[in-house]
Order: structure tokens, then sequence, then C-alpha cells
């Protein structure tokens, strides 16, 4: 096993969680080196892929797991933890069982899957309709595998149009490593969607230069196109507590919490999953076809019959 720690100076890790869990791989018996990391770049992710031809396992508690999440870049199993902390990985975020969320995102995926139409919406006025016209999803819709799993397979935004409405901050979505990382609004602003591509952006004068500037930098470095939506996604892990996140690092903010159910990840800037640029909603309320399955915020199983063999196996679900 190689646990890759990334230095706790940065703040996305703390000191303590990567030599934890190699204290209790020795104790289970398994040969455990641990090698801290700087923040992620391409030279270490190329060294460490390089490294795992050794090895049979490696455990991120790094953003460096996160990096080209959607490619298979390594020679063994690779584990990506977004328990970032000793106190997330003991919380019910860390210990509920790993099977019922993935139990549990099987049947998002086949929900959505089945589904024709689609309304979006949140208290700030975002209103978008649609088609399930496409779900990224196969066996393992990431190489890399995720702890704990957090989020049902995206969905194609292809066909969504309305309005995206964000506040506070607009980030990262953490697949690629880039400064700065995210700019501060001081309104909400308005995203005029048609078919999956940003047609306008309206609000606060000095937001909507901001946010211009910032995806044309990101676009323009990435060489990808700024105006496309790829996909969207919600949290579906009830035991992520998201008051307990500090958002001193709006960065780190969206990138941790993306995971509770009470927030929509939007997939931006980059005709892939998962862009380069979040767009993050908060309460959101979803209908699928003519019934809710989610009401600001909170996901409504008792709507749908295909969450019921989810409720019986898996009882603590309901608690989260």
């Amino acid at each position: 096993m190689l646990i890759v720690a990334e230095n706790a100076k940065f703040g996305w890790y703390d000191n303590l969680i990567a030599k934890k869990v190699k204290k209790y791989c020795t104790k289970l018996q398994i040969n455990t080196d641990l090698m801290v990391v700087e923040e992620p770049t391409g030279e270490i992710l190329t060294q460490i892929r390089n490294l795992s031809r050794d090895y049979d396992c490696i455990i991120y508690f790094s953003r460096l797991g996160d990096l080209q999440r959607f490619e298979n870049i390594h020679l063994c199993k690779v584990v990506m933890s977004y328990a970032k902390n000793v106190e997330m990985l003991a919380s019910e975020f860390g210990t509920t069982n790993f099977q019922m969320h993935l139990d549990l995102k099987k049947s998002f995926d086949e929900l959505f899957s089945r589904s024709k139409k689609i309304k979006i919406n949140c208290p700030l006025g975002t209103n978008l309709l649609g088609e399930c016209s496409e779900i990224f999803s196969n066996k393992d819709d990431v190489s890399v595998r995720r702890f704990p799993m957090v989020v049902h397979s995206p969905i194609s935004a292809s066909t969504l149009s309305g309005t995206i409405v964000v506040k506070n901050f607009i980030t990262s979505s953490g697949s690629s490593f880039y400064s700065p990382s995210y700019i501060k609004l001081i309104e909400a602003v308005k995203f005029k969607i048609e078919n999956g591509i940003v047609k306008s952006i309206s609000g606060n004068e000095e937001d909507v230069k901001k946010i211009d500037n910032h995806y044309n930098y990101v676009s323009k470095k990435y060489k990808i196109d700024k105006d496309v939506i790829h996909s969207w996604h919600c949290g579906i892990h009830g035991g992520l507590l998201t008051d307990t996140i500090n958002k001193k690092d709006p960065d780190y903010w969206s990138n941790t919490v993306f995971g509770n159910p009470k927030y929509l990840h939007f997939h931006t800037c980059g005709n892939y999953a998962p862009g380069e640029i979040c767009l993050m909603v908060e309460n959101q309320t979803i209908v699928l076809d003519t019934k809710k399955l989610w009401d600001s915020g909170k996901i409504l199983y008792s709507n749908f019959p295909i969450f019921f063999p989810n409720i019986d196996k898996w009882p603590t679900l309901l608690s989260l």
C-alpha cells in the first residue's frame, strides 16, 4: 500500500488522517509506505504513476487523487479519499457502510436512465427544463475509486434550458490545478442557458466582468469551450456535515460540500466531465417527469419505489 498525503500546510487535509490509516494498515499486516506531497502538479502525478507498478493499492489523501480522475493513469487500484481529516473519517461520513452508497448510486443512475423530463429549481431563481438524455455512467464511472461514494453519475446538461443562479463564489471543479481557482461574487448572478450552452450572464457589472475574465482565462489555458455546460450531479451522502466545513478557502469548501444532498454541482467550461469550473446550486428542487426527487435539498425517497430495497437493506439511510 502507498498512502499519498498532501502537506497539511495547504489546508486541504490534516496531518493526522494519513498517519492514522497507515498505523491501521500496519496493524492489519499490510506493508504500507507514506509519501508526503506538496501542491498538485502533473510532475508529481507522473512520478506516482511510475511508482504504482510496485503497489497493490494507492490511497490519496491529497487533491492529486482527483486530477485526471476520469483517466486510468495508474497501474494499480487507486482510492481517492473525500474524508479530509480525522473528524470526517470518524463521523457518519466516513463510517457509514460503503456499500450502502454504492447501492444508492446504482438506484439513482437507474432512475435517471428511466426518466424523460426533468425540472430543476432553487430558492435563488434557478429554473431549468430539459430531458434525461444521457447518463455518464458505467461500472466504475471514474477510474479512481472514491471514498466515500458521494454523488450519482453525471447527467447530461445538453438539453437543459433556462436560468442558473449562483451566489458567493464560482470555483474550480478540482479536475485540474490552476490559480486563481475561484472568484468571489458581490451579488447573485444569472447564467442564461440554452440547450446546455451559456448564452449570457447578468448581474452586478463587476461580477459579470470577473466571470467573463475567469472563464476566458481557464478556457484558454486548457484550450476548451468556455460556454459548454457538460453535465450535473447532486450529492447523495447525508452524513457529510456541511456546517463544519471552513469557507475561508472557497475552492476547498466547494470541493468538499458537493457530496451533501443539498447541493447540485454543474460541470462547466469544457465539453467533458467534470469541466474545469463548477457552478454550485443550493437547496435544489428536482422534478423527474411528474414527481419530486429533491425538495429544497432533501431527497424524497418515498416518491420512488426504486429506493425501497435500499431502505429495507440499509435502514440507517433515512437517518443521515
